[in-house]
């Protein structure tokens, strides 16, 4: 018998090891834990693979490739977020028109992304979100995909199919599978930008795990549909290790393996996944130029810059930075492969595990986090360190629906700016000016990122995995019922 859990995303695997669920549902249910990863990233999460799991493949499915599944997912997915979380849907919409190269082609595609944006706005106003996701839902079961999973949740003896990443298209149909047969799932939801912004199809589930409350109220009112008992919050493993400083590397030797000095004074720049940004090189090569000039101090001593990207390009030639200078640098340093290459792809996930002491160091050490509204603002937070976020763009003439400024649009990360955990960075100059204020003053906005850390974040008592894994196995105690779960 065995627990099957999806990761599909290359950021999942950690959240089964940080968790330690291998051991734990082992222990818990005496069930063979059966983890599938992304088949691209099959070889580097073998290298890197938790104790007490089997890896194995999920299977290679997109509804892209049917048309008349894409149809329907195209309408669910548009009719609930353009319903529910209008701000946030029209910001991703503006911006895959706005990457057409000609005015008149940019013009059309914006002026076709409205009508859509309206139209499902409207259909979401009539009821149509939750028939719409239940249409998905049926046409998934009956794909040929949910047959193989069928055939290998038999081969198993599954007790129970668990998602950790449904912002991918993979994990959708293996929950989908699960319910057709009657086997209990349960969904993770690792973030609310994932549900704001990425997650297309949310399955029904026996249960939801959360980092919070706050996330909790986020996903009913996002689907109203699902029974608020259904919804638990259990903090999040990836935090799990933040504040224990056993996991980090010690401060000597994080300054050694980056090249930077000890002594100094750390500004952090994190960047945005690869190509999200296509003119984020030139703000990151602004504070570069800003350092090498010897304009962020603290206290009369110039401050150093460390460049991290994120982590989807680990081991990739993704370029950072146009130009190094004395007291610059990037780590990890760019690799050799292209980016989402069949090599890249090989050893993505096995890089980012065994970066986790230098990010945990990372957090701890740092004097000044600064990103364009990323997830790095919520670790920090957690460690206390001050957050500057980008909100302007160099050069200055980038297509409104590009701008960094679209990201502040979104659901998911207005509360985090209205907290005042966080200041916004209008202009090059301003960031300068806001950098500086934080690194003579660590202490200014404290009570913001406190708000951020204990709203946002939920439990940081490092046992999110703990009460996953008791979450989980209580399911597995659960008698599947004949029959399919209701879609």
């Amino acid at each position: 018998m065995s627990i099957v859990i999806g990761c599909d995303s290359f950021l999942s695997l950690r959240n089964v090891r940080n968790g330690d669920l291998g051991r734990r549902l082992t222990e818990r249910t005496g069930e063979r834990v059966i983890v599938l990863v992304d088949p691209a990233q099959f070889d580097g999460s073998v290298q890197a693979c938790p104790a007490a799991i089997t890896l194995d493949r999920l299977a290679d499915f997109s509804p892209g490739t049917d048309r008349a599944l894409a149809s329907l997912l195209q309408a669910s997915t548009l009719t609930r977020k353009c319903y529910y979380d209008p701000r946030t849907i029209w910001s991703l919409l503006r911006a895959s028109a706005a990457r057409r190269s000609f005015f008149l082609r940019r013009w059309l595609a914006i002026a076709k992304a409205r009508w859509h944006y309206t139209r499902h706005r409207w259909d979401g106003w009539r009821g149509l979100a939750q028939p719409r996701r239940r249409a998905f839902a049926e046409a998934l079961r009956r794909h040929p995909v949910a047959a193989e999973y069928r055939r290998r949740f038999e081969a198993w003896d599954a007790r129970l199919v668990v998602a950790f990443s449904l912002e991918g298209n993979r994990e959708m149909a293996l929950v989908e599978a699960a319910n057709a047969a009657g086997i209990p799932a349960a969904v993770m939801i690792r973030s609310r930008d994932n549900l704001a912004a990425k997650i297309p199809h949310l399955p029904d589930a026996r249960a939801y795990l959360v980092w919070s409350d706050f996330t909790r109220d986020f996903l009913l009112r996002m689907y109203p549909e699902i029974p608020p008992e259904r919804v638990h919050v259990t903090g999040s493993p990836q935090f799990d290790r933040h504040l224990d400083p056993a996991f980090r590397l010690p401060r000597d030797e994080f300054f050694r393996r980056i090249g930077l000095d000890p002594q100094r004074p750390l500004v952090v720049y994190t960047t945005a996944t690869p190509r999200l940004i296509e003119h984020e090189i030139h703000i990151v090569q602004h504070l570069a130029d800003a350092v090498r000039d010897g304009r962020l101090r603290r206290s009369g001593v110039p401050a150093q810059l460390l460049v991290r990207g994120h982590p989807r390009g680990f081991g990739s030639d993704h370029p950072l930075l146009k130009q190094l200078h004395p007291g610059v640098a990037v780590f990890p340093p760019p690799g050799s492969v292209p980016y989402r290459s069949a090599e890249h792809e090989a050893q993505v996930v096995r890089l980012i595990l065994e970066d986790e002491p230098v990010h945990l160091a990372t957090l701890a050490y740092q004097d000044v986090q600064v990103n364009v509204s990323g997830t790095m603002t919520v670790d920090s937070a957690i460690l206390d360190k001050p957050v500057v976020n980008i909100y302007y763009d160099l050069p200055a003439d980038v297509p409104a629906g590009l701008t960094v400024r679209r990201f502040y649009e979104r659901s998911d990360y207005q509360p985090i700016v209205a907290s005042g955990g966080v200041r916004l960075a209008r202009s090059p100059e301003e960031c300068l000016r806001l950098i500086n204020q934080y690194l003579e003053n660590p202490a200014l906005d404290a009570a913001g990122r406190k708000w951020i850390r204990e709203t946002d974040c939920g439990p940081l008592d490092g046992r999110a995995g703990e009460r996953i894994a008791e979450r989980l196995a209580a399911l597995c105690q659960v008698v599947s019922p004949a029959g399919a779960v209701p879609a």
